[in-house]
């Protein structure tokens, strides 16, 4: 597992002029009225890889063939890294949604995070969450854990548990149905500036536990099904990516719901033994075949489909500036200047 550090890097997290550090913030005029469904949000895909690397421990979730070979493991591993910065990081260059897999380590009984093989430690990833929340008062985040690897009932309740410990009082409960989500001015005003998703995906678990009992226990849980809306297309290609996403998005929404537009490219395993000896060799390669075309379809997605969360591979400070600027126009093309006093 790599030792790479959780904390700061000490980056710069302003950005054509945009302080991206605190930019729910710096909007607060603009955003206070807005259910959180109706703000644009910057997140990043399998959040927690960015420190995934050829010396990472492999898991048994990835395809057999890759357990056969260990050269092919070892390639393995340059398509399970999506992310360049730790998630403090991202949190500071103005990610606001962070997707977390988790995989509880059967040798150390550990919570680690995990995209095929295991990355940092998920309580020591979270307290650096922790530490965020507490010095940015006017920041909200979303903490997607969309996929659970090998936990018991016990097991899960001893996790969420955890995380009640630390994020304490600022868990934001979901909304129930047929209500709003809770506006940007709401969840400040209550301090409750931590959503928490979890997956109620049977196959994620050693046993079926229900989410409505993990509900009732844990009353601040959301659904990443019913609550977060995560539709994936599972596919390499950029024009049938972009087809899905317009059509899932167009889609009516339950009023308290989130809504997450994967824009990424999905390697298939066929892809990856390719990816030894020709193009794209790697899933970085993969994400530069689709990012250049992402502000175009922002824009767009802005303009007709109702943009929400937005996660990307490999996000750059550029990006998360445009998707964040989009929160200040009004549903046109044109590009508005924007100015902050820091």
């Amino acid at each position: 597992v790599s030792t790479q550090s959780t904390g700061s890097s000490g980056i710069n997290a302003e950005y054509g002029g945009m302080d991206l550090e605190n930019w729910m913030g710096c909007m607060k005029n603009e955003l206070k009225d807005k259910k959180l469904s109706e703000i644009i949000i910057p997140g990043s895909h399998d959040s927690g890889s960015y420190c995934i690397n050829r010396k990472s421990k492999r898991t048994d979730l990835l395809p057999n063939l890759f357990c056969l070979n260990p050269v092919v493991d070892r390639v393995g591993s340059v398509w399970s890294k999506t992310q360049d910065y730790s998630i403090v990081d991202q949190l500071k260059l103005g990610i606001r949604y962070v997707d977390l897999r988790i995989l509880l380590d059967s040798c150390s009984k550990t919570n680690f995070l995990v995209h095929g093989f295991e990355a940092g430690e998920l309580f020591k990833e979270l307290s650096g969450v922790v530490v965020f929340i507490e010095n940015h008062p006017d920041e909200v985040v979303i903490l997607d854990m969309n996929h659970i690897y090998h936990c018991s009932d016990d097991d899960i309740c001893t996790t969420l548990s955890k995380v009640k410990d630390m994020f304490g009082d600022k868990l934001c409960p979901p909304s129930p149905p047929n209500t709003d989500v809770p506006t940007y001015e709401e969840l400040l005003e209550s301090g409750k500036r931590v959503i928490v998703a979890v997956t109620e995906e049977p196959e994620m678990f050693t046993s079926t536990y229900k989410h409505c009992e993990l509900q009732c226990r844990f009353d601040w849980v959301w659904s990443s099904e019913r609550h977060v809306v995560s539709p994936w297309a599972n596919t390499t290609s950029v024009p049938r990516l972009r087809q899905y996403l317009e059509r899932t998005m167009a889609m009516e929404r339950p009023p308290n719901t989130l809504h997450v537009t994967q824009t990424i490219l999905t390697p298939q395993t066929a892809d990856t033994i390719h990816g030894i000896y020709k193009s794209p060799h790697n899933l970085r390669q993969l994400a530069d075949k689709l990012n250049p075309h992402l502000t175009e379809w922002f824009t767009d997605f802005h303009e007709k489909l109702n943009l929400n969360i937005a996660i990307v591979d490999f996000i750059t400070p550029h990006m998360i500036n445009f998707l964040v600027n989009l929160n200040l126009k009004k549903g046109t093309v044109e590009e508005t200047e924007i100015k902050i006093e820091l």
